[in-house]
C-alpha cells in the first residue's frame, strides 16, 4: 500500500470491483475517460481484464475513513515496452473533485513512475474542456505535445484531444530545483 498526505493508493480486491463499475458508469467520468458513446457497462471479464493488465491499477481511498476516492493506473502498450512510456490514468468521483486529491497522486505516481518503475516518460490525453486537469498535469510538470483538433464530440460539441508528458530528465530537472529551494 502507498500512502500520501491524506490518500492510500492499494491494490484492488474482488470487493472494490463494483465500486470501480459504479464509477465507470457514472456518465460525467465516463465522458471524460472514453472516447467512446457514454454507454453503461456491466463489468464483465473484458472490463475486469482491463484493470488487471495494467502495469500499475490502485484504488485511491482517504486515509481516515477509507471512504472509496477513485482510482489510477500506467499503462505500458506492448509497442512502447522498448520506449519505457506509460499512460496514465485516473478518475475521481465527483464528489471528490476540486479538494486537491488529483494533484497529490499524480504527483506520487510520476514519482513512483520515475524512482520505481525506471520508466522514460509518463503520457496521458486529456480533453480540451477539462480545464482543472490541464493544470494539475502543468503544476506536476506535464508538457503539451499534440493537439488533435475537435477530436472527441462531448455534450453536443467537439473537443480538442491535448496529449502531454512528463519525461525522466525533466522530473529529476524538477527535483533539483526543489533541493535548491529548501537549502
Amino acid at each position: 500500500m502507498f500512502e500520501t498526505d491524506r490518500l492510500q493508493l492499494r491494490a484492488i480486491r474482488e470487493a472494490d470491483f463494483e465500486k470501480v463499475l459504479a464509477l465507470w458508469n457514472d456518465p460525467r467520468v465516463q465522458k471524460m475517460m472514453s472516447r467512446d458513446f457514454v454507454v453503461p457497462s456491466g463489468g464483465d471479464e473484458q472490463f475486469r481484464a482491463g484493470l488487471l493488465s495494467a502495469l500499475l491499477f490502485v484504488i485511491i481511498e482517504t486515509k481516515d475513513s477509507h471512504e472509496f476516492v477513485g482510482v489510477t493506473f500506467l499503462r505500458l502498450f506492448d509497442l512502447q515496452k522498448k520506449n519505457r512510456d506509460a499512460m496514465l490514468g485516473l478518475a475521481f468521483l465527483p464528489e471528490f473533485w476540486g479538494k486537491g486529491y488529483a494533484t497529490e497522486v499524480v504527483r506520487f505516481i510520476v514519482d513512483y513512475a520515475f524512482e520505481q518503475l525506471a520508466l522514460h516518460r509518463v503520457s496521458l490525453a486529456v480533453y480540451g474542456n477539462n480545464t482543472a486537469a490541464i493544470r494539475v498535469y502543468n503544476k506536476v510538470g506535464f508538457v503539451q505535445e499534440v493537439v488533435q483538433r475537435k477530436a472527441n464530440w462531448i455534450d453536443g460539441k467537439w473537443q480538442d484531444v491535448i496529449w502531454m508528458a512528463v519525461l525522466d530528465e525533466d522530473w529529476e530537472a524538477s527535483r533539483k530545483d526543489d533541493l535548491k529551494i529548501v537549502s
